[in-house]
């Protein structure tokens, strides 16, 4: 999209009004995120509408600002499906306004890969509603000849990009409840699969701080003993650094706080952080800012699970008592001890669980726009 195009659709949607675009999977209706006059107008066109509109996203670092309160499991989707052929469902909690929710169906959200309707909602520095091309008892159209004449007369502009990337509608996740699982089968399929099937195993939590010799082996391992082991908690701890020296035990002054803990770091080594301990891990706690720019400078999509060790004791960062006297040792200790503990809880209710005997749901949101 030319650079004046852009420009003329974003003012455009500012002003309410809705334009066709090709996305990654179907030609889509566009319009203004929580909008209302453009919601409107979106109804109109498609007629019954029986599935939400969704919401498309320039980032998943943005998709995270807006869903802050995602499980460790949707966190998870989200990190390996998107962007991509796939539309989440998630719950319509309350950063989506009333009058924009459907029903009890939640709200879908995507993260395409086509570059247009990304740098459309970066320029318009929010999200847009998004919703197939057509009438919500008719196919949707994978190349611009197969819109509906009487479509493109109730829109302000439309593009014509030629056949889509996939040519067939997203695959449809629903996650708004555990066990997540599909909805509507298309692109990606067997990925989407592959992802669900992950949300069987634990997750990753990574505690990161310089040398991997004090405060996040400490962290890390007292906050597994207060989950308890992976196999039961489904959360596996571990810890790395940013500049360790791979191998190096622990310091001899935390080995014997944790002892006195009942935490054996004995047999603890240091491990250098690396891009892959980053890309697999869904929760990072950095012990200091310094630490969460190094993540960042390797993973810029990292940045919706990265969280501060001491953000719930009002710490930017938990100081690093290395080659200091006993007494620093003991404050630093008494800090990652009243984080963990609140971590520990705020972890737990990450973890989303299987409800026992719950009712299945019925198939009447089987379809998406």
């Amino acid at each position: 999209m030319r650079p004046a195009d852009l420009d003329r659709c974003v003012g455009i949607l500012n002003e309410g009004g809705i334009i066709i675009l090709p996305v990654d999977t179907v030609y889509g209706l566009a319009a203004k995120g929580f909008h209302p006059a453009a919601f409107e107008r979106l109804d109109k066109i498609k007629g019954e509408r029986r599935t939400p509109y969704v919401l498309a996203f320039a980032s998943v670092d943005r998709l995270c600002r807006l869903f802050t309160d995602l499980d460790l499991f949707q966190r998870r989707i989200i990190r390996y499906l998107l962007p991509g052929p796939v539309t989440l469902i998630l719950p319509a909690g309350e950063s989506i306004p009333a009058g924009f929710r459907y029903r009890e169906q939640g709200i879908g959200v995507r993260v395409s890969t086509d570059p247009v309707l990304r740098a459309v909602s970066r320029a318009l520095d929010g999200p847009l509603w998004a919703t197939s091309v057509n009438r919500s008892t008719e196919p949707a159209p994978t190349q611009f000849a197969d819109i509906q004449p009487g479509v493109l007369k109730q829109v302000d502009m439309a593009f014509d990009g030629g056949p889509t990337i996939f040519r067939q509608p997203s695959t449809v996740v629903d996650g708004r409840r555990f066990p997540y699982r599909i909805l509507r089968s298309g692109p990606w399929v067997n990925r989407v699969e592959q992802t669900l099937s992950r949300c069987r195993e634990p997750v990753e939590v990574l505690v990161v701080c310089t040398g991997n010799i004090c405060r996040s082996p400490l962290a890390a391992a007292m906050l597994q003993g207060s989950l308890g082991p992976p196999e039961d908690s489904l959360v596996r701890v571990s810890s790395a650094g940013t500049s360790a020296l791979t191998g190096n035990p622990a310091t001899p002054e935390i080995v014997d706080i944790a002892r006195d803990w009942g935490v054996d770091l004995s047999n603890h080594t240091a491990r250098q952080l690396t891009p892959g301990m980053i890309e697999n891990a869904d929760l990072i706690l950095a012990v200091g800012p310094a630490h969460a720019e190094f993540i960042l400078e390797n993973d810029a999509n990292s940045c919706s699970w990265v969280r501060m060790l001491g953000e719930p004791i009002g710490m930017d960062v938990i100081p690093d008592p290395y080659r200091l006297d006993p007494e620093s040792y003991r404050r630093v200790t008494e800090m990652i001890r009243r984080a963990v503990e609140w971590w520990s809880g705020e972890i737990r209710r990450l973890v989303p669980r299987e409800v026992p005997g719950e009712p299945a749901r019925g198939s009447a949101d089987r379809r998406a726009d």
